[in-house]
């Protein structure tokens, strides 16, 4: 029995808390009832919140950015997750707390309420409206906040000359559509302790971080136009974070023209000079193509990467010309080209020595002209020395065991005015002796035409060597003007100079 009187007790003590619980709230939500139809009695949302015509409505306009979503650059089109802070004051919904049990704030639809048609100007995709329309909270002394999150498309002017070492400069504008400055007074958002924010609140809890672009500047600024239009600017000054850049198409162009440049270290009887300069080219193609997808399509700035991937591959269309003049130098001979003597003087004497060349066998001195000691030989009683007549300074004794002999096939005379003896050959021996010099001549000249050829491959390794220099200067100077040009695109320290 006193079990059963416990538990009695017990659920009569739930149900009378429960009741006052419920009709506690019942007033509540009475008093809550009572003061909407207060407020709401002979409300219209299409007049303006003003108590005479002339009286101006001040809507202030705040942003809380949540992320940087994307900015395309061949749209021309920034993609912006925020929370837009847009205040004003209706007197229409203003009420004495005390009168509806201390009730100081009402949580109402939007559609119930006048709101100002204030709505992203330069959109960019036809979607000019929030992404949620959130209830509005309306204070007692008649003061209407509305903080509607939106995801907003805006178009945005995109500077391609320092790609992708550049900053952009996106604005949101945002404007009454029917509204005219002498009707709604645009303002800035006030803080917590009642001072103007002028520039876009970050949510430090909230914010991701773009992977592409840093937030350098976000300030804000009031615009009036004519004295009729007046909008609350948002600048977002971003800069773009070019790690990527540099290690999927900077540093290979660079490797590309390194490679360019080898070319002319390959020696031209690889015979792969050729293959390796069209592969190049084919490489620097290829780079081309990426770039087209992503570089905005527009005439008005060249990136500075396509100027070096352009300054790049035409370096490697002027190696491939170059490795022909080389290869077509290396294969000249003595049959096919005669040397001229401003050649021989400037590839073989004189450029060496300074791009660091030297020849393993050394190069005679130039001839300027025959040497005097070559004179011609005069004939003797008609006939002319060579084939005939072999002339020597001949010691007459080594000659005695022919003397007196009128059997023997070779005579000796002395030549007149001089110490000179000549031998007077018998018609076989002069053959045998013609076969001889024929052959020595030909060896000779295969010597000469050996040594013609060798000059010329010489010549071609020079000219190989003094491009590879010039390349190596060139690509040098050029890759640092190009990007040292782009290390003084920094963003301003001041967003409004």
């Amino acid at each position: 029995m006193k079990m059963n009187l416990c538990i009695r007790v017990r659920i009569n003590t739930i149900i009378f808390v429960c009741g006052c619980f419920c009709l506690t709230y019942t007033e509540a939500s009475e008093t809550e009832k009572r003061l909407h139809q207060k407020i709401f009695t002979d409300y219209n949302i299409k007049v303006r919140p003003s108590r005479n015509w002339e009286e101006r409505v001040t809507v202030r306009v705040g942003m809380t950015l949540s992320q940087l979503v994307s900015l395309d650059e061949k749209k021309g089109e920034m993609t912006t997750n925020v929370f837009m802070n847009l205040a004003w004051t209706d007197y229409r919904l203003s009420w004495d707390p005390e009168e509806f049990d201390s009730i100081n704030v009402l949580r109402i639809p939007p559609h119930k309420v006048w709101r100002p048609d204030i709505y992203l100007i330069n959109n960019n995709d036809g979607q000019f409206d929030v992404a949620l329309y959130v209830n509005v909270l309306v204070y007692s002394d008649g003061t209407v906040n509305w903080l509607p999150p939106a995801i907003y498309r805006s178009s945005c002017s995109i500077e391609v000359a320092y790609f992708p070492f550049d900053w952009q400069n996106c604005s949101m504008v945002f404007r009454s559509y029917t509204y005219d400055a002498s009707e709604v007074d645009l303002q800035y958002f006030l803080d917590d302790d009642g001072n103007e924010i002028h520039e876009i609140v970050i949510d430090e809890n909230a914010f991701t971080e773009n992977g592409e672009w840093a937030i350098c500047h976000k300030p804000s600024r009031k615009n009036i136009k004519e004295d009729l239009y007046e909008d609350i600017t948002f600048y977002l000054i971003i800069e773009r974070k070019p790690l990527f850049y540099i290690i999927n198409i900077i540093m290979p162009c660079i490797l590309t023209s390194v490679l360019a440049i080898f070319v002319f270290y390959l020696p031209p009887g690889a015979g792969e000079k050729m293959t390796l300069s069209i592969s190049v080219l084919i490489a620097l193609t290829v780079f081309m193509l990426l770039l087209a997808n992503k570089v905005p399509e527009t005439s008005l700035g060249i990136p500075i990467i396509v100027n070096y991937v352009m300054f790049t591959m035409i370096l490697v269309t002027f190696s491939v010309i170059l490795s022909v003049v080389v290869l077509n130098l290396h294969h000249r001979t003595a049959s096919t080209h005669i040397m001229p003597h401003w050649v021989r003087k400037m590839f073989i004497h004189f450029l060496p020595k300074y791009i660091g060349m030297t020849r393993p066998i050394p190069e005679e001195p130039l001839i300027e002209e025959e040497s005097a000691d070559d004179t011609p030989i005069r004939s003797y009683n008609g006939r002319q020395p060579g084939g005939e007549y072999f002339f020597r300074k001949i010691n007459p004794d080594l000659v005695q065991p022919w003397r007196g002999r009128n059997e023997s096939p070779v005579q000796l005379q002395r030549l007149p005015d001089n110490d000179s003896f000549c031998l007077i050959l018998p018609p076989n021996l002069k053959s045998a002796i013609a076969a001889v010099t024929y052959v020595a001549e030909q060896l000779k000249k295969q010597d000469t035409d050996d040594s013609l050829t060798g000059d010329w491959q010489y010549i071609a390794l020079v000219v190989d060597r003094l491009f590879l220099w010039l390349f190596v200067i060139i690509t040098t100077l050029g890759t640092l003007a190009m990007f040292l040009d782009a290390s003084f695109n920094y963003t301003p320290n001041n967003p409004f100079p």
